[in-house]
């Protein structure tokens, strides 16, 4: 209870709830591998916390730019549902893009629709275009006008005509033509770049809402 004159104590906000989550998740990480180290030995756990080393110079250097540009795009919307549920308005659009492209970076970091599509005995390609499909109906169904417009429709448009060629390229071209290797990794690079603006709009629109 508050005594006279003291300001009522607010309970915690969904913001607080996402935080205490995220840091739960990282506290189930680290007991995880704690545990895996004290159960097998240093030699088995290694590979979860190895470097990337190799004798030839920037090494996986597109897939890590790829995988941090995801990333980057997953914090700015994660900051903008942040700054969303500060001012009291609906985060719903913001939450469901901070997941998809986390999803993505992790997809793209540990090849997992590779996984998929190998236990599926289906083209990895149709595993993205699923979860392609889902972005759609979360664009339609929590994006919509109110969200979409501007600057930030550019960007997406851009991410997602990138995202089709590199997967064009992926289904349709020959697996051994010049430049296919090359043109494909870096349409994803691009479509990262395009995607990550598309996320900073949202970041700028909730900045300029706080004011």
């Amino acid at each position: 209870m508050t005594g006279p004159g003291e300001p009522a104590r607010r309970g915690p906000t969904p913001g607080h709830l996402l935080v205490g989550l995220l840091l739960a998740a990282l506290g189930v990480y680290t007991v995880a591998l704690l545990w895996i180290e004290f159960a097998t030995s240093q030699a088995h756990v290694r590979h979860y916390f190895s470097d990337v080393e190799t004798s030839r110079p920037f090494f996986a250097i597109n897939t890590t730019l790829s995988v941090s540009l995801l990333w980057g795009t997953a914090l700015a919307f994660a900051f903008a549902a942040r700054s969303a549920m500060r001012r009291g308005a609906q985060p719903a659009f913001y939450v469901s893009q901070a997941a998809l492209f986390w999803w993505l970076g992790f997809d793209d970091r540990f090849k997992v629709h590779e996984r998929i599509g190998f236990r599926l005995d289906v083209g990895d390609h149709y595993v993205l275009l699923a979860v392609g499909a889902a972005q759609a109906a979360s664009l339609a169904l929590l994006g919509g006008r109110r969200h979409l417009h501007g600057r930030a429709l550019w960007f997406l448009a851009a991410g997602v005509a990138l995202s089709v060629a590199m997967l064009g390229l992926d289904a349709l071209a020959p697996h051994d033509m010049r430049l296919r290797l090359s043109l494909e990794d870096l349409a994803k690079t691009w479509a990262a770049v395009a995607f990550f603006a598309f996320g900073w709009t949202y970041v700028e629109r909730e900045l300029a809402a706080g004011r």
